[in-house]
């Protein structure tokens, strides 16, 4: 029983999410996963003309590289979880069809005024 109880607990652990500060290059890779499924969803990847990207795999590595530029390690030393969170969703349901809107997340709500903060302590 003790076993058992001793194992449970150890699932449970595994399948928490790691606590602390989410890392700038976690932010990263959570966003470019965000814009290539927004991609995906725009029917921007694939071939044909007028598509962003050929595959997923262009989209990620092309994304990475745009947020990796606009939170640097200069200008991003720590994440702003809730600016995290805004920006991720914000990017879920940005339009397909309005440049406005897609300027507005990618530059404004997914600036790195808006998800970045000072290293706190």
């Amino acid at each position: 029983m003790r076993i058992s109880s001793s194992l449970s607990l150890l699932s449970l652990l595994l399948l928490l999410p790691a606590c602390g500060p989410t890392t700038r290059e976690d932010a990263q890779g959570e966003a470019t996963e965000a814009a290539c499924d927004y991609y995906e969803e725009c029917e921007e990847i694939g071939s044909g003309e007028g598509r962003e990207f050929q595959d997923r795999n262009e989209c990620e590595v092309k994304s990475r590289d745009f947020f990796q530029a606009r939170w640097t390690a200069d200008n991003c030393p720590a994440i702003n979880e809730k600016g995290l969170e805004t920006c991720l969703e914000r990017i879920r349901i940005t339009s397909c069809s309005s440049g406005t809107d897609f300027f507005n997340t990618t530059f404004i709500i997914c600036g790195a005024g808006s998800v970045c903060q000072d290293v706190q302590d």
